[in-house]
Parts: structure tokens; C-alpha cells; sequence
């Protein structure tokens, strides 16, 4: 049976609900092109919030994940992808928000200096 993964940019690709689970995302491309677009979603960023959805039912809500792997084989002209995340630890996530944090007082020094030395 099918069902629809989406991201929290919004991508949704369909994948085999028979095979998926929290730690196993799986879905068939018609191309290697196809697969690979889609691998490159799933970034910390994407997989901080995604859903699992049939039809306009969601079915499982999920939050902070990462991906650790990716194997496909070839199954009757297509690949069928499994794609395998984890939950990100406490300390990865505590981590990511002191990142975030930094890069914006960075941006904010950077500005003062800009406006101290003249500039705009």
C-alpha cells in the first residue's frame, strides 16, 4: 500500500507504507536522478519536521531526524530506495540551537562593525 512522506519544505514523495518505519524511509524512483533529488531533501533541516500522510490523513508526525544511509536495489525497472534516519540525541539537537544562535549574533557583530566603520 501507499502513502505520501512530507517534509517540512513541503517535498512529498510517495512511498511503500508496507516498509517504512521511524527509522526507515522506502520508495521507488524510475531513475537513479530521481532518487538522488530526493536524497538530497532530506536534510537535518527537512527531517526536523516531517509526516507521513494517506490521502489528507496524517499518520505519524515525526521531529528531529537524520539521515544515515542510503542502499537501493533494482526491483522490476525501478529503484526502491531505503533511505535510514535516527532520532537526532538531546546534545544534537541543544547543539544545532546554540549554532543557530551564533551564526545570528555573528551576523548582528558583523553589522555593528560595518556601522562603525562608516559603512552601511
Amino acid at each position: 500500500m501507499k502513502m505520501d512522506i512530507v517534509l517540512k519544505d513541503r517535498t512529498t514523495q510517495e512511498v511503500i507504507e508496507s516498509k517504512c518505519e521511524s527509522t526507515k524511509i522506502v520508495a521507488e524512483f524510475e531513475n537513479a536522478e530521481s532518487m538522488e533529488d530526493f536524497r538530497k531533501k532530506l536534510t537535518n533541516e527537512n527531517l526536523s519536521e516531517f509526516e507521513y500522510q494517506k490521502g489528507s490523513n496524517v499518520i505519524g508526525e515525526y521531529k528531529n531526524y537524520t539521515l544515515e544511509s542510503v542502499f537501493y536495489v533494482e526491483n522490476a525497472g525501478k529503484l526502491e530506495a531505503v533511505f535510514l534516519i535516527r532520532a537526532l540525541s538531546n546534545v544534537e539537537i541543544r547543539l544545532a540551537a546554540v549554532e543557530r544562535g551564533q551564526e545570528a549574533q555573528d551576523a548582528a557583530i558583523e553589522d555593528l562593525a560595518t556601522m562603525a566603520a562608516g559603512g552601511e
